[in-house]
């Protein structure tokens, strides 16, 4: 059986460069105690079992947290999520948290 094993859930933002436009991230949360966590899966083998774990984890952290599943509506293997659920996820969650696999 596979081990997921999270080294560092903190991604450093990439720079701006010629080929990508970076985003300024988002604010940190002070905690994740009551939040509603979105759980985006793209569709790609083996994002499900991230996530899935990613979600155990925090149930044990934290008693009073919700979780809502999407999955991207556009594309076959590898799905993208349309500006309808970028606004349905904005307005449902606290936080999105995003899986690719393979």
């Amino acid at each position: 059986m596979a081990e997921l094993t999270i080294v560092n859930p903190v991604a450093e933002a990439r720079a701006e460069t010629a080929l990508s436009v970076r985003f300024d991230p988002a604010p940190r949360l002070d905690s994740l105690a009551g939040k509603t966590v979105g759980l985006f899966w793209n569709g790609k083998n083996g994002g499900q079992y991230g996530l899935s774990r990613t979600k155990e984890n925090l149930q044990r952290l934290y008693s009073d947290i919700r979780f809502v599943d999407y999955i991207g509506a556009h594309g076959a293997v590898m799905r993208r999520a349309t500006p309808e659920q970028h606004d349905q996820m904005a307005e449902e969650c606290d936080l999105v948290i995003g899986a690719t696999a393979d």
